[in-house]
């Protein structure tokens, strides 16, 4: 199905204070506001842009408020399938927001909070069968917390914690027929102490004690 420049319109004309939908290419932008060519006056109402080799089929649809993105986020493939949504709140991603391949199926999916990936923010993440890829937890747009990613046939690759963007704690990765492949501890993206790989072990320097007593 083809997403066509009236049904993308409709889609974002409810609920906006500016009935008549404007092309972003037809404003100013300044940073990240949107101005009225004629005014010079930051626009709000609902926008759309279309691709540029067809001017009938929509790329993206949004609303701004005082000039800046402000509500639900759209952009499309080609073909009419949602590429990507989310929300916007005065110029920046705050809410949920999720990505699809080309054939529709879901590729990821999370959360902003004032435009960070914040507060204990799982984020997830598909191969085009469906089936999870990684899913993870992020601070303030660092990797901070569990970690765990698959192989296409759903069997686990690999587990362990991020600290501020580093792995940090027990660690365990697998081969695609479940046997686990190699074993240990990070300290701040550096492997220590007793590990495993393969069929061979492996010494690193000590770890700290706590990280000692976890394992």
């Amino acid at each position: 199905m083809k997403r066509t420049l009236l049904l993308a319109l409709a889609l974002v004309a409810v609920g906006c204070a500016d009935p008549i939908p404007r092309n972003l290419d037809g404003l100013v932008r300044q940073g990240d506001t949107y101005l009225d060519r004629e005014t010079m006056r930051p626009h709000s109402g609902p926008v759309f842009r279309f691709f540029p080799n067809d001017t009938t089929q929509v790329l993206l649809s949004a609303n701004l408020k005082d000039g800046k993105m402000d509500g639900p986020w759209e952009r499309y493939y080609e073909n009419g399938q949602v590429a990507s949504k989310s929300i916007y709140v005065a110029g920046e991603q705050d809410g949920p927001y999720e990505y699809y391949y080309e054939n529709g199926q879901l590729q990821g999916k999370g959360t902003y909070a004032a435009g960070e990936q914040d507060d204990l923010y799982e984020s997830y993440a598909y191969y085009e069968n469906g089936q999870l890829t990684r899913k993870s937890t992020f601070v303030t747009g660092e990797l901070d917390g569990p970690y765990e990613s698959y192989y296409e046939n759903g069997q686990l690759t690999r587990k362990g914690t991020f600290v501020a963007g580093e792995l940090d704690g027990p660690y365990e990765s697998y081969n695609e027929n479940s046997q686990l492949s190699s074993s240990g501890n990070f300290n701040m993206g550096e492997r220590c102490g007793e590990w495993i790989v393969g069929s061979e072990a492996a010494t690193y320097d000590p770890c700290p004690p706590d990280l000692e007593d976890d394992s």
